[in-house]
């Protein structure tokens, strides 16, 4: 331990002043040079100390001088020794640096010389590891060359934890290498293994043969179980295998039930043999060969093997038969219920034979026995449904004239006019209460944007009350229910507005006689039975619809007989006569479609197929008492007037589009607004006969007169609103104007109707065009004088179709202020 300056000199001085030796830890201490004046300082006091003490001691004492001195001389004698004693230390001290450098050097070489020993060891001992390994990877390659795929395996997973325990060499490339090397071994085991278990358990796919070699040894099927449970992939062979089976057995033998056909097994000790052709096959025959192939399979297989099949094997062969024969084998007849329970019986013997091997796995067949009624009555739905699609995809589009009659309770002069009328216009006097209500009492002024009138759509028959020509919003009502109507929903709110004797036919209103004088009388009140037949046009469609309702309604009573009693289907019996609901209502999801795209006036002919379907299947409900049915049919003749509102709406938005060509009639008598009127005019008029052209061989009489009357009412109207908002009409105008009315009044042609009794035919404008005679008195007003409208007022029925305040507006613009205007209006006031 190093001594400090202080104490190497104290020593120093002590050896010289009272020669004591120093320790030797302050011997073996390193004479600092930076000490000397220190150790030479202490001896100088130390001098001067002795020399007054013996300064002192000489005073008190007699001494001999000579001794004095000679000990002076000593003394200075020792004190020269001590100094060549120091610088003799010092010297030393400086020689021994050069040694205990080499003392250093010498043992770092000692340490390297260690540190290399101890790692040609290490390396010594990790080659030899390495080399043990390799040859333990080696002998395994060698034993599974030589077939010993057990010492192969005992070699890789010796192999296997002398690496995961070789910690001389973790973590470098020599690590690496040798799990490279060990995993090429496992595979080349796994390789070997899976070749042994293919071999033992053959499987041809082409030729569909499956054999079990039952070799003993070290080769047999427990010893190559036994070894792919060491390796870990037994599982992974049992799902391979597995799935072969399904490929090449199972799935020929349950080739898709298309025709009946299927392939047969033949099974032996030697195996399973697939026929290679198809041939005809029950769905028990089908089940009876499965039955076949799971039993070798059971009796072949060992345990370890065959325990798997119940987690996957056999619930996937019952999915199969299920899908590709029992679903198919559901029938859609009443005919095939007793084989179907043949076939019912026949899945649950198989279900038991399976539980008696000690599998599961079953369970899905179970269940689909047991849901039988149900699964048999969503087949039923199912067949029905695409009945429909196949029903409207296959129609031709081939069209035949039905009649339809009815008797209805009339009035005695309604009835009159209808002996009068063609046998075929039968609805022609149904509105005549609407009539006698309004007959007494002056038009309402027409409204300044009136909508055109929707009494011939069917919409508003439930408000008897009610005058058609204030109720233009029930169209816009109709629309609003449309997006619902296709499948029937929201129908139950609406059936509670509705009349049930709702007739399905649109029905214009007759004009009631007139007396002598032209005043409107009474009808009499005493009503009478009239007979009202029409003929229209239907397609194929309808009765086809109605043939698969009839079977549904037909087998849900024939199913309950004793015959099927026996059956577990006939609970859900019942259930068919829910069908015709989805039936119609699948009909009008699918229907717009195809007679929008198939037929000309599509929407026409779904109107009459909508009416005449909803008029058979109420005589359904009549024959076998469903009255469920009646919201149906009430819907679905809503379906049909819908149908027939969109049309209608389709080609009022043309003509009055086509109308709006002579913007307002404004200057209609200066070119070239003139021949734009004209032209917007003469479309209007030719496009109205062109629909009459196009409906004529499609809907009834009555029904063809009163939508053209619709169309040309929209028309009139319209004209009429123009004509009252000029503000001024000049002579000319006035002329221009005339002309085209009298353009738009020959369109009556339209409306001629020949009599029983052979007398002249008459049109019959003004009982299908509402406001007929209002667009008539206009063309008088446009063309008379103001005394001739003064008479028209006060003496004719002018009063009945336009108000005091449209009269003045019209007289007005018509004619100049003078005296005699203002007279003639104020006879007019006065008159009311």
């Amino acid at each position: 331990m190093p001594q400090s300056e202080e104490q190497v000199c104290q020593a120093v001085l002590s050896f010289v002043t009272e020669g004591a030796y120093p320790e030797e830890k302050v011997v073996a201490a390193e004479f600092p040079t930076t000490a000397l004046a220190r150790e030479l300082e202490l001896i100088a006091r130390a001098t001067e100390q002795v020399e007054n003490e013996i300064s002192s001691l000489s005073r008190e004492s007699v001494f001999d001088a000579d001794d004095w001195i000679d000990q002076a001389k000593q003394l200075h004698a020792d004190i020269e020794r001590s100094r060549v004693t120091a610088r003799e230390i010092v010297a030393q001290h400086e020689h021994t640096k050069p040694l205990q450098a080499k003392v250093e050097d010498a043992s770092a070489k000692v340490g390297l010389i260690e540190t290399e020993i101890a790692f040609n060891q290490a390396v010594a001992d990790t080659l030899e590891g390495m080399q043990r390994l390799c040859q333990q990877i080696e002998a395994g390659r060698a034993a599974l060359g030589n077939g010993q795929i057990t010492v192969a395996i005992e070699q890789l997973e010796s192999t296997e934890s002398d690496l995961q325990n070789g910690s001389s060499f973790a973590n470098t490339n020599v690590m690496d290498i040798l799990s490279v090397e060990v995993a090429r071994l496992r595979q080349e085991v796994v390789e070997a293994l899976r070749s042994r278990w293919d071999d033992l358990l053959k499987i041809d796919r082409q030729k569909g043969e499956f054999r079990v070699c039952k070799d003993e040894g070290t080769d047999s099927l427990k010893n190559t179980i036994a070894s792919l449970s060491r390796v870990g992939i037994l599982e992974s062979a049992n799902a391979k295998l597995q799935k072969d089976l399904l490929s090449a057995v199972i799935d020929p033998v349950l080739l898709p039930g298309t025709d009946q056909l299927g392939r047969g097994v033949i099974v032996a000790d030697s195996g399973i043999r697939i026929e290679p052709k198809p041939s005809k096959a029950s769905v028990s025959e089908t089940v009876n060969r499965i039955t076949k192939v799971l039993d070798y399979l059971q009796q072949s297989l060992p345990s370890s093997v065959s325990a798997a099949f119940p987690n996957s094997f056999i619930p996937t062969v019952a999915s199969k038969i299920i899908a590709t024969w029992l679903s198919s084998a559901i029938p859609t007849d009443l005919d095939g219920l007793g084989a179907f329970e043949e076939t019912l019986d026949h899945v649950l013997q198989f279900t038991r034979t399976i539980e008696s091997w000690g599998w599961s796995g079953q369970e899905e067949l179970v269940s689909w026995v047991n849901q039988a009624p149900r699964l048999w009555l969503t087949r039923r739905r199912v067949d029905s449904l695409d009945s429909v699609r196949k029903v409207i995809a296959a129609s031709q589009g081939t069209t035949k004239p039905v009649e339809r009659i009815e008797k209805e309770q009339v009035s005695q002069a309604d009835g009159a006019l209808l002996e009068n009328a063609p046998t075929d216009d039968w609805d022609a006097g149904w509105d005549d209460d609407k009539e006698e209500a309004t007959a007494d009492k002056p038009a309402a002024p027409l409204p300044e944007e009136e909508e055109e009138d929707v009494s011939a759509w069917g919409l508003d028959e439930d408000e008897e009350e009610i005058p058609e020509e204030t109720k233009p919003e029930a169209l816009a009502e109709a629309e609003d229910d449309d997006g619902d109507d296709a499948w029937g929903w929201g129908e139950e709110d609406e059936d509670a507005q509705k009349s049930p004797s709702e007739p399905s036919q649109p029905k214009p209103a007759a004009a009631p006689p007139k007396s002598a004088n032209g005043g409107r009388t009474v009808p009499s009140s005493s009503p009478r039975e009239v007979t009202l037949k029409e003929v229209y046009i239907v397609t194929d469609i309808p009765d086809s619809i109605i043939n698969v309702i009839r079977q549904q309604i037909v087998d849900s009573k024939n199913i309950s007989q004793p015959v099927h009693s026996h059956s577990r289907v006939t609970s859900s019996g019942a259930g068919l006569l829910a069908l015709p609901t989805l039936i119609l209502a699948m009909f009008k999801a699918t229907s717009s479609s195809f007679y929008s795209l198939k037929l000309a006036s599509g929407q026409m002919y779904l109107y009459n197929d909508s009416l005449y379907l909803a008029e058979q299947v109420r005589q359904l409900i009549k024959e076998h008492d469903l009255s469920r049915l009646n919201s149906d049919v009430d819907a679905l003749e809503k379906f049909g007037k819908l149908a027939y509102s969109k049309e209608m709406q389709t080609q009022s938005t043309i003509v009055t589009d086509l109308l709006d060509g002579a913007q307002g009639f404004g200057q209609c008598s200066e070119q070239p607004f003139r021949t734009e009127c004209e032209n917007a005019v003469s479309a209007t008029v030719d496009r109205i006969r062109d629909v009459y052209k196009e409906w004529h061989p499609i809907l009834s009489r009555s029904a063809l007169l009163q939508s053209v009357g619709s169309l040309l009412s929209t028309v009139i109207n319209k004209i009429i609103i123009d004509v009252e908002d000029l503000g001024d009409i000049s002579e000319d105008q006035s002329q221009e104007l005339v002309s085209l009315c009298n353009q738009v009044s020959q369109l009556q042609d339209l409306f001629v109707v020949e009599s029983n009794d052979n007398s002249e035919a008459a049109p019959v404008t003004a009982v299908y065009v509402p406001h007929w005679l209002r667009f008539q008195y206009l063309i008088n007003i446009l063309e008379s004088s103001l005394a001739d409208i003064k008479f028209l007022w006060l003496e004719g029925e002018l009063r009945l179709e336009f108000s005091v305040e449209e009269v003045v507006d019209l007289i007005e613009a018509l004619f100049a202020e003078s005296d005699y205007r203002r007279r003639a209006i104020a006879e007019i006031r006065r008159a009311l």
